[in-house]
């Protein structure tokens, strides 16, 4: 077991206390004033704690950087592959010299790159662990989407379908309508058709990676039409049809805010995005880079006048209900993964805050170490 004494520690919606947290194993088993167990002891006066943050889709850990001509991060070969998983292509030493301890994370969404109009399956892991199996925190996500124009570029280089917006329409329409006609006596086995079907049971949430307000309309025509759940990652217009987003019950993983090319392309108005996000479920993402602008992006909101504390939500517990595991990770509470950083200052509110001790599970980093 090991107990954090003293610290200043970070609760959802702003709640601040000075208290203790007491771990054993891989889990907090409690939470309170001058708490003594027959425990490691490390002292946390002083210093600002957080729950681990969570990076909400990333490509980073499935690219295999041995072999970059043939990455694993992407299925090309054809433009509908729900059937796949990324963990099968998610290498745990890869994601390990990351660093991503550094700098607070604990949890990210492994996701399948951009070519595919359905890339394949997603899951939450850990940022630590030998295995993808003692790294999941969950491996039923999402189904990731792509409506980009990264689709288009991949099929018309080989002269089909979808090379154009309303091909990827009726290409998606088309799976999913057919899933919906599946009957349980059917003979034939179609995997994809099975995860398709699950997503129409709204099992699964579609993960949809679009930058448009063009697009994200089409994609919620087609979420009305067959009523599946719904995740916008990119999104750099979704604050125009935030009623809308209300209303159909959709959640927005916002694209990099500090990604210059992208948020002036798109027209992003940062404003809108930061009011939208007081009706809309929303975090941070980081579009399916690494880690380097998630911190980056929630301290360019606050410098444009978001609270700190929502802030501090839109990097855990926010992405971690939007992800779907935040039974399991997104804040610290009795019962759920040790997922906690130690900070020096606090890190959307000073440059010279700087992380003391990340913990992962119950795996103890050390800045000095």
């Amino acid at each position: 077991m090991i107990l954090f004494k003293n610290g200043t520690v970070h609760f959802p919606k702003g709640e601040e206390r000075n208290v203790d947290i007491l771990i054993d194993g891989e889990k907090i088993v409690e939470i309170g004033d001058n708490l003594t167990a027959g425990a490691q002891c490390i002292d946390a006066s002083g210093c600002e704690v957080f729950p681990g943050f969570i990076l909400p889709a990333t490509s980073v850990g499935v690219y295999n950087y041995a072999d970059l001509a043939h990455t694993d991060s992407d299925e090309k070969s054809g433009p509908v592959n729900p059937d796949i998983h990324v963990r099968y292509s998610l290498d745990p030493t890869e994601v390990r010299i990351q660093g991503y301890e550094r700098h607070g994370i604990t949890a990210f969404g492994a996701v399948p790159n951009d070519s595919a109009l359905i890339a394949g399956q997603t899951g939450v892991y850990h940022t630590s662990g030998r295995t993808t199996s003692e790294m999941a925190v969950s491996e039923d996500a999402a189904l990731k989407v792509n409506f980009i124009p990264s689709v288009k570029r991949t099929f018309a280089s080989r002269d089909m379908m979808p090379m154009t917006r309303m091909g990827m329409v009726s290409m998606l329409r088309n799976e999913l309508k057919k899933a919906s006609l599946k009957k349980a006596d059917d003979a034939g086995y179609d995997p994809g058709r099975e995860v398709l079907k699950r997503v129409l049971d709204k099992e699964l949430p579609i993960l949809c990676n679009v930058r448009e307000r063009f697009d994200i309309e089409t994609i919620l025509e087609i979420q009305k039409e067959f009523g599946f759940r719904l995740i916008l990652m990119g999104a750099y217009q979704a604050d125009t049809l935030r009623d809308k987003l209300q209303k159909a019950g959709v959640s927005v993983l916002l694209g990099d805010l500090i990604d210059g090319s992208f948020v002036t392309y798109y027209d992003a108005d940062i404003l809108g995005l930061l009011e939208m996000s007081k009706k809309v479920l929303t975090a941070f993402a980081n579009n399916g880079s690494g880690y380097e602008g998630l911190l980056w992006s929630a301290e360019k909101a606050v410098r444009n006048g978001l609270k700190v504390e929502q802030a501090v939500d839109m990097l855990s517990i926010n992405t971690a209900e939007i992800l779907g595991a935040a039974d399991k990770i997104g804040s610290i509470e009795a019962g759920k993964y040790a997922d906690i950083s130690i900070w020096d200052g606090h890190p959307l509110k000073t440059y010279d805050a700087h992380i003391n001790v990340c913990i992962t599970a119950g795996k103890v980093w050390r800045a000095e170490e």
